[in-house]
């Protein structure tokens, strides 16, 4: 393999999908080590909650709907266990709730955190998922990300700053762009560079990566 790979991951913190193919980002990072740089865009899955409601969950009220919808994507999220092999806990799964209507917080909390301190960003990501899938903590709620920011041993302070301070907004928003820019409409999505070549896939499979790296590298 000749040039340095890159993969760029789209996704929302949210997502159990991105959880599900943490294996194979972990295979490829030992197996690659430092031939491979990987980099997060948040793409902001969820901007309402009521698009993704049925006529029947925006017909009741707020609170009932929201919960009738949680228990619904509860159930998704569980039949798409068997994807990676990892263990996914939806018992009071409560992501969402009438004050509580995007995945917006969970995409600002990492730009934060990734503004606050890069080298431990990933690894803030990776603990708030975790937060969603296996705990079920309602991590939409300022005071759960700042439970994870504790956690991971991030400044609170800083982080506090460029969450309420506008800097993670600017961040977002050219994440945001990016992906409209690449036509991006699915989650997650998986952009793999080497030089000047580029492809852009959806994958839960390892060997589809290792095709898709092999190609990029050998383009011409």
């Amino acid at each position: 393999m000749s040039g340095k790979i890159t993969i760029t991951m789209f996704t929302d913190p949210m997502m159990e999908l991105h959880y599900e193919s943490e294996p194979i980002i972990d295979r490829l990072k030992k197996e690659y080590a430092d031939r491979i740089e990987f980099r997060y865009v948040m793409s902001l899955l969820v901007r309402d909650v009521s698009d993704f409601m049925t006529p029947k969950e925006r017909a009741m009220e707020p609170a009932e709907g929201i919960r009738r919808y949680c228990t619904r994507l509860a159930a998704i999220y569980k039949s798409e266990e068997t994807i990676g092999g990892l263990p996914i806990n939806m018992d009071g799964f409560c992501l969402f709730d009438p004050e509580h209507l995007s995945s917006r917080p969970l995409c600002l909390a990492y730009k934060a955190a990734q503004l606050t301190e890069p080298a431990k960003a990933d690894e803030f990501l990776t603990e708030l998922r975790h937060a969603i899938v296996l705990d079920c903590r309602p991590a939409t709620h300022f005071d759960e990300i700042l439970r994870v920011v504790r956690k991971i041993g991030i400044s609170e302070n800083s982080f506090v700053r460029h969450y309420q301070g506008g800097s993670a907004e600017a961040e977002l928003g050219k994440d945001l762009a990016y992906t409209r820019s690449l036509g991006i409409r699915s989650l997650p999505a998986y952009l793999i560079q080497c030089r000047d070549n580029a492809l852009l896939m959806q994958s839960f499979d390892y060997q589809d990566f290792i095709t898709a790296i092999s190609k990029v590298a050998n383009m011409r």
